[in-house]
């Protein structure tokens, strides 16, 4: 129902039987309510008083709390921080940053060399597939010298060109990814085979890591025995006794296709004979290095160099007795 135009409220409704007083003066001292609930000037003022509600903050100064808190300023002013605490707060924290990871570095690096593992594993798709060419048809590869790094002058080695930028330096790459892919290829020879269970993973990723082990300290012990000096030396001879996993895997396939047992074995012989060819040439360049390419300065005696031909061979006849547990599954 639309109210009439020029229609205006009764002033008071006490003349009325029954009506009911407005309390104007309550409502006055509480707000200022007119007779329509509307807020008058006075009744703003008297919320001002009481609360701050006309004029912001007003409310909160007498209460004892600053302003900037009720803006909510960065620092989180509300939980009893300022600007200063939160900036002392994140500079301490960024001290201690630091000097955990000045720790680190420092305890890491005496027992784990990171500049020379970032260099095993500076490698490219290219270098990928030539070193992986070079691991199962090694025999017609040549040279098997490695590339000496210059320096900016240019007028002695310092150190060697990194894996993709040579194909006979070795790498970390290859070895732990043939390590992972192994223990799946095993885990899926099991189940063609109806053997598989969950254990499976953990018993043949077990072994390999046992005969990472035991291969890595029988060559720590030759290299003490016969002077092989150099940390670079001997993360070399652990990455190159990695590429054996690519054998045994190349091996393991051949069997899944289940061509006979005369088929496997003849395989497995092959991928041993690649393996150990490989390593016989590669590891010339580590236990008997170059002395007018190499970057060391270490004079081999020819006792000495008959001692560690010895141990060459050793490490590369190893192998087959390594592949032959790492493919039996």
């Amino acid at each position: 129902m639309q109210p009439q135009q020029g229609f205006v409220p009764p002033p008071t409704f006490g003349g009325q039987a029954g009506g009911y007083q407005p309390l104007n003066g309550a409502m006055g001292s509480m707000g200022g309510m007119g007779p329509m609930g509307g807020m008058s000037n006075v009744g703003m003022s008297g919320m001002g008083q009481m609360g701050g509600m006309g004029q912001p903050g007003i409310g909160m100064q007498n209460m004892g709390i600053p302003q900037t808190q009720q803006q909510g300023v960065p620092g989180m002013p509300m939980w009893g921080m300022n600007d200063a605490t939160a900036a002392m707060g994140m500079q301490f924290g960024q001290s201690a940053m630091r000097a955990g990871q000045d720790y680190i570095d420092k305890n890491l690096s005496i027992h784990i060399p990171i500049p020379l593992l970032r260099h095993q594993f500076n490698v490219s798709n290219s270098y990928v597939l030539h070193k992986l060419r070079l691991l199962i048809f090694p025999w017609r590869h040549r040279p098997w010298s490695r590339k000496p790094r210059r320096s900016d002058s240019g007028a002695q080695a310092d150190g060697w060109q990194p894996p993709r930028e040579d194909v006979n330096a070795p790498d970390l790459y290859i070895p732990s990814m043939a390590v992972v892919t192994y223990i799946l290829l095993s885990a899926l020879q099991t189940g063609l085979q109806s053997r598989f269970h969950p254990e499976v993973l953990g018993i043949v990723a077990s072994k390999a890591l046992a005969v990472l082990v035991i291969e890595f300290m029988s060559i720590q012990l030759g290299c003490y025995l016969l002077n092989i000096q150099g940390q670079g030396q001997v993360v070399d001879l652990v990455a190159f006794g990695g590429y054996k996993f690519v054998g045994v895997i190349f091996t393991m396939l051949v069997g899944l296709l289940n061509l006979g047992r005369t088929v496997y074995w003849l395989t497995f012989l092959y991928a041993f004979c690649a393996t150990g060819f490989f390593l016989l040439r590669s590891l010339r360049q580590v236990v008997l290095p170059d002395t007018s390419a190499s970057p060391s300065n270490v004079t081999v005696t020819s006792a000495q160099r008959g001692r560690r031909i010895q141990f060459l061979f050793i490490i590369a006849v190893s192998q087959l007795l390594y592949m032959w547990i790492l493919a039996w599954v």
